[in-house]
């Protein structure tokens, strides 16, 4: 019974600080050890790199009749997955924008610094909360070029979305995914948004990049 809950057991907080002794008990029992639910569970790499390069295999809830709308990038198979991840890439780095994360090594300076000012003296502080987690969101905000005051939205959006990504296979996750759809719509509304107030106003940022890009086959419509 246990290596029917190895998923469950894995994901549980309790076991987070140090699920490697659940690691081994996996790749013991696998290479794919079933579940009570049903599903599988994978824990060798060999089997696991079989599965992502299998062609039958599909990240899109689509597939299983999961959803009615198109699903995030992430979740999206190729040729579509390629499209959009070259598009993104463009201006993202190399080969045709290569300085543009280097060229935000003082920014990231001072994002960094902000924070650690910020810390009041004397007081307790989560490192993950309070530092490592809103310094790649105020990152990629000013990478975006959203506006300083609307980065708090990225801030709730993001919780809501890192919240219903987490794996909780036997609790009733139905308010959290729902909180999570939610914030996807409002940030996708928000970015195409902004995204049309820089439309022939570009400013040095990857939005203005994705809507003002000179080839039209490669522009975000």
């Amino acid at each position: 019974m246990a290596s029917e809950t190895l998923l469950a057991r894995i994901s549980d907080y309790a076991n987070r600080p140090d699920p490697y002794p659940l690691y081994a008990e996996l790749r013991e029992a696998g290479p794919v050890v079933r579940q009570a639910d049903g599903s599988c569970l994978i824990g060798t790499y060999h089997e696991i790199a079989a599965l992502l390069h299998d062609p039958r295999m599909s990240a899109d809830p689509r597939s299983r009749g999961e959803v009615t709308h198109k699903p995030p990038f992430l979740r999206l198979d190729d040729p579509e997955h390629h499209r959009l991840r070259t598009l993104a890439m463009r201006p993202f780095g190399p080969p045709h924008s290569p300085g543009r994360v280097d060229a935000m090594r003082g920014e990231i300076d001072r994002i960094t610094k902000e924070l650690m000012e910020s810390f009041e003296a004397g007081r307790q502080i989560n490192v993950v909360d309070d530092f490592a987690y809103p310094l790649p969101i105020t990152v990629i905000c000013r990478l975006m070029g959203v506006p300083r005051e609307d980065e708090p939205l990225f801030r709730a959006w993001s919780d809501a979305l890192v919240a219903a990504a987490d794996v909780r296979p036997e609790e009733d996750t139905t308010e959290t995914d729902k909180a999570g759809d939610q914030a996807r719509v409002e940030m996708g509304r928000y970015l195409v948004n902004l995204a049309e107030q820089r439309r022939g106003h570009p400013t040095d940022d990857m939005l203005s990049a994705f809507v003002n890009e000179p080839d039209s086959a490669l522009r975000l419509a």
